[in-house]
């Protein structure tokens, strides 16, 4: 059953978890970042789930490394691919482009500014965010600076980038869009940001001629790309609680449009919701709480709670389909569709197969030692990318 989207009071909804999470104490200037520390019991991982007698394995490919990955940061500096070749960044500044096919690297350059939003890359350009709050886009050919652009505040998530503009929004809720040739500021629009929230914000999505972003209460925007006036806002998070961290949600995970325009979100202690960007209408909405994006194939929703907990949702009720429990307390990445199957990476550097029809376990591979910051699929092959800036591709064994 729908229901049309309006401002939402009171939905109840469940805390799934808790966690020890580094928080945002937004204040009036934007680009401060007071940090504080929120402790909870720490949670037991059990032992791994059983394999199935004939699991799927993976083949390494080939492995890079790449400056000093995360810094030791909580960032998420995802890769852009765009053929022939895999664009990379970490922290201290290290850009490189590596062949999709051999991991053999194309160019290499250092920035004089460290890097913190992740890589958006189109047929010549490749965008980033620099910890001087700025907006740097690059020649992927060569690496050679295009044009910088000031932010006003750090850029946390992954820019957009078309034909024509790059967006991004950054940590003080402002939705910037750049002239994509030139770096010019066409217009921004302020959204709300709450008194505490987590240190990040989710990247927005462009669909055609317009534009969606979610603030840091919970609203989701629908912008006129051209002009960036609003059409239409709606809540799609809900929390309550008596005290401050209770009452703490955000949504981190970038937003997710499918092609019917049918757009997901899904925040920390929070709900996960579909929303019909065409009738302005929401058709379902489950209580989840996770500050990762979700994944998405024909059939399901797929989305990580903060506990470690998997679960498939039918995308066009939202009804549960299944829920795979085996991982609790393993802090889990976004689940990404690959051939197929559901994988899911770790804070332990495990990468973990899944059935898309009822969530069994189909394999499992040690991708690394160390905690994994992203997974991606560059089809045919898969990504990792560790905290200490090791990407590495995969093939499956089959």
């Amino acid at each position: 059953m729908t229901s049309a989207v309006k401002p939402v009071r009171g939905f109840k909804h469940l805390l799934l978890a808790t966690l020890v999470a580094t928080l945002s104490a937004c204040s009036s200037t934007p680009n401060v970042d007071a940090l504080s520390a929120v402790t909870a019991p720490p949670m037991k991982t059990g032992e791994l789930p059983r394999l199935p007698e004939k699991a799927i394995g993976m083949d390494y490919r080939w492995s890079v490394n790449v400056g000093n990955g995360a810094g030791g940061e909580a960032l998420s500096l995802e890769p852009g691919v765009q053929a022939p070749a895999i664009y990379v960044a970490s922290r201290d500044g290290v850009l490189k482009s590596i062949g999709r096919a051999s991991g053999k690297e194309r160019w290499k350059v250092k920035l004089s500014e460290g890097i913190t939003g992740g890589v958006a890359v189109d047929d010549d350009l490749l965008v980033v965010g620099s910890d001087q709050s700025e907006l740097l886009a690059i020649n992927n050919k060569n690496g050679s600076i295009v044009w910088r652009a000031p932010l006003g505040a750090a850029l946390l998530s992954t820019p957009r980038i078309n034909a024509k503009v790059v967006v991004v929004q950054t940590l003080d809720g402002r939705v910037q869009v750049f002239e994509r040739s030139t770096g010019q500021r066409r217009w921004q629009f302020d959204t709300p940001v709450p008194p505490l929230s987590l240190r990040g914000n989710a990247a927005p999505v462009i669909s055609n001629d317009k534009l969606y972003a979610v603030s840091g209460q919970g609203d989701l925007y629908q912008l006129d790309l051209a002009t960036g006036l609003p059409i239409w806002q709606t809540r799609v998070t809900n929390s309550r609680g008596r005290g401050e961290i209770e009452r703490l949600m955000d949504i981190d995970g970038d937003l997710v449009i499918d092609s019917n325009g049918t757009l997901y979100t899904a925040g920390f202690q929070s709900q996960l919701t579909a929303t019909d960007t065409q009738q302005v209408r929401r058709r379902w909405q489950l209580n989840v709480s996770t500050n990762q994006s979700v994944g998405l194939d024909n059939v399901h929703v797929y989305a990580v709670d903060v506990d470690g907990t998997v679960a498939a949702v039918n995308r066009i009720t939202g009804a549960l389909v299944w829920k795979q429990e085996s991982l609790k307390g393993r802090k889990l990445l976004a689940p990404v569709i690959w051939r197929g199957l559901v994988v899911v990476g770790d804070s332990e550097g495990y990468l973990h197969i899944f059935s898309p029809v009822d969530g069994a376990v189909r394999g499992r591979e040690r991708a690394a030692r160390d905690p994994l910051m992203s997974v991606m699929v560059d089809a045919p092959q898969l990504l990792t990318l560790t905290v200490d800036g090791t990407l590495r591709a995969w093939d499956m064994k089959l």
